[in-house]
């Protein structure tokens, strides 16, 4: 992780101290690691933070890096048309060709489950990742993960009120490998 990744992570977390909070930001960060069956693993870290701006209407941004050198940041408006729905839009840099990178979300999220998922475009090509979980009970979830290259079932096991672990079995579309991804995500 750089300096200059440490140092964002770093005012995300002072962002989302107490008195900060008291108005209604949150912060989310991820640490996680993809293992091809090749053997090379890429480590990613992300992190978003978002908060009301009024009524419906909010803020988001979000940043992430891996071990590959890959770097964006991004961010935008959102709006809840409904309670359980939000949508948001958003535009930002990263580290490759015009550095232009341009997203757009969903999450939809109910007392059993949710949906979500994020599309980008950029310099360095499209990217999505859409997420499908089910509660089955408060300790474990299940669903399934689509991102750019491939799909598969997903297990999450909370730990604690505002972290979880997850893992995900990812087949690749274009060759019919198999990835392994694991992460920790943290709420403050």
């Amino acid at each position: 992780m750089t300096t200059r990744t440490k140092a964002f992570l770093l005012a995300l977390a002072l962002l989302a101290s107490p008195p900060a909070l008291a108005d209604g930001p949150n912060l989310w960060v991820e640490a996680g690691v993809q293992h091809p069956q090749e053997g090379k693993a890429v480590n990613e870290v992300l992190a978003w933070v978002d908060g009301p701006i009024g009524g419906p209407v909010g803020w988001f941004l979000f940043a992430y890096e891996d071990s590959d050198g890959y770097r964006e940041i991004y961010g935008g408006p959102t709006i809840r048309p409904l309670p359980w729905l939000e949508l948001g839009i958003g535009m930002g840099r990263e580290n490759e060709g015009n550095r232009h990178r341009r997203s757009a979300h969903f999450s939809a999220d109910g007392e059993i489950g949710s949906f979500s998922g994020y599309f980008e475009n950029g310099a360095s090509g499209p990217s999505h990742k859409l997420y499908l979980n089910c509660w089955l009970t408060k300790s474990i979830g299940l669903g399934l993960i689509e991102d750019s290259s491939g799909r598969g079932p997903r297990v999450v096991v909370p730990l604690g009120e505002k972290a979880n672990l997850w893992g995900a079995l990812l087949r690749d579309k274009s060759d019919g490998t198999t990835r392994a991804v694991a992460a920790v995500n943290y709420q403050f």
